[in-house]
C-alpha cells in the first residue's frame, strides 16, 4: 500500500517536473459537494475544482510539431472531463428523489474525479469495476506518463467566517505508473476572528482581527467535519487572551488535533496573520505545526 505523507514532503520528491498542465478554479454549482457553512447537507453551493497534471517527460514532440499527442493532455479536454463527471455526480441526486438520500462529503466529489483519471482510489490502490458495473474501464490519464497528480475541491461558501474550505489530494508515481506516496489535506482558509492578542498595553484594551488558516495533513475521512473544526477554532480564538501568536497557535493546533484519532496521523499547521500589528507592513505572520506523538 502506498505511503501517506504531507504535501510539502510529497512535492519535494518532484521539485521541478519538466512539463505540467493546470486548470485552476473550474467553477460549477453542486448540491452534493459537501455540507454548507451551517453544516447542512443537500444545499446548493459553488464548487471550484483545480487540477495539476505533471508529466515525467518534456513536451518533446508536441513542442516541435505544435500538435497534441499522448505526452500531454489538452486543458480544454481536461476541463470538460471534470465538468462532465460532476454533472453525472449531480444527476445521481435526481435518481434518489423519493428514496432515502445519503449524505455525501466533499471527499466523495474529489474521489469521483480521481478514480476516473487513474482507475485508483484516493489511497493509491486500484479500484475494481470503477464503472459501477464490476467491469474494468480505461482511464483518462496514463499513470506511466505522470510524475505527480494533484486535485483540489474548493467550497468558497462553506465557511461562516473564512474564505472557504478546500480538500486537496496528490500522488507521486514511479516509472511503472504505480503510486509511491499520497497526501491529502483539508484546509479551512482565512478565518477572520476578533481576538485579544498582543504584548503592548494598547493591545490589551480591545480585540483585533487575527486571520487563521488551518491545514490538516493526513485528512482521509469521508465525513465532513470542517464546520465543527471551524467552530472549535473560532471559540478558542474568541476566548483566548494570549500575548503571543506562538502561544495562540499552539492552542489552536491542539484544538484541531482533538478531533483526530491516533491511527489517522494528522499533522496540523496553523498560519496566523495579524493585520493591524505592524503599521508599515501588510501583516506579520506566524506558523505553528503539531501532530499527535
Amino acid at each position: 500500500m502506498p505511503q501517506s505523507t504531507t504535501h510539502p514532503r510529497l512535492r519535494a520528491q518532484v521539485p521541478h517536473p519538466p512539463a505540467v498542465v493546470h486548470i485552476r478554479n473550474l467553477s460549477t454549482i453542486l448540491t452534493r459537494a459537501g455540507h454548507d457553512a451551517w453544516g447542512r447537507a443537500g444545499k446548493s453551493q459553488p464548487c471550484l475544482v483545480s487540477a495539476e497534471v505533471a508529466f515525467r517527460d518534456p513536451f518533446g514532440r508536441v513542442s516541435e510539431s505544435d500538435s497534441l499527442g499522448e505526452e500531454t493532455v489538452h486543458y480544454g479536454t481536461l476541463s470538460k472531463r471534470v465538468l462532465g463527471l460532476l454533472e453525472g455526480y449531480e444527476k445521481e441526486a435526481e435518481v434518489e428523489k423519493g428514496e432515502e438520500k445519503q449524505e455525501r462529503g466533499v471527499r466523495e466529489v474529489l474521489e469521483r474525479v480521481w478514480v476516473d483519471f487513474l482507475g485508483l482510489g484516493l489511497d493509491g490502490l486500484k479500484v475494481v469495476g470503477s464503472d459501477g458495473k464490476g467491469e474494468s474501464t480505461s482511464t483518462f490519464l496514463n499513470p506511466k506518463r505522470l510524475s505527480l497528480l494533484s486535485l483540489a475541491v474548493d467550497l468558497p461558501k462553506a465557511s461562516l467566517l473564512g474564505d472557504g474550505v478546500k480538500l486537496t489530494t496528490s500522488a507521486v508515481f514511479d516509472e511503472g505508473g504505480s503510486v509511491i506516496e499520497t497526501a491529502s489535506a483539508l484546509e479551512v482558509t482565512k478565518l477572520k476572528v476578533p481576538t485579544l492578542i498582543g504584548v503592548n498595553a494598547n493591545e490589551r484594551l480591545a480585540k483585533q482581527f487575527v486571520i487563521a488558516t488551518v491545514t490538516v495533513e493526513g485528512y482521509t475521512r469521508k465525513e465532513d467535519i470542517y464546520v465543527e473544526i471551524e467552530r472549535a477554532v473560532v471559540k478558542a480564538m474568541e476566548e483566548s487572551s494570549f500575548e503571543t501568536l506562538e502561544a495562540l497557535g499552539a492552542l489552536l493546533a491542539q484544538t484541531v488535533l482533538a478531533f483526530s484519532f491516533p491511527q489517522e496521523g494528522w499533522w496540523v499547521r496553523v498560519r496566523m496573520e495579524k493585520p493591524t500589528a505592524v503599521p508599515m507592513a501588510e501583516c506579520p505572520i506566524v506558523e505553528v505545526q503539531d501532530r499527535l506523538h
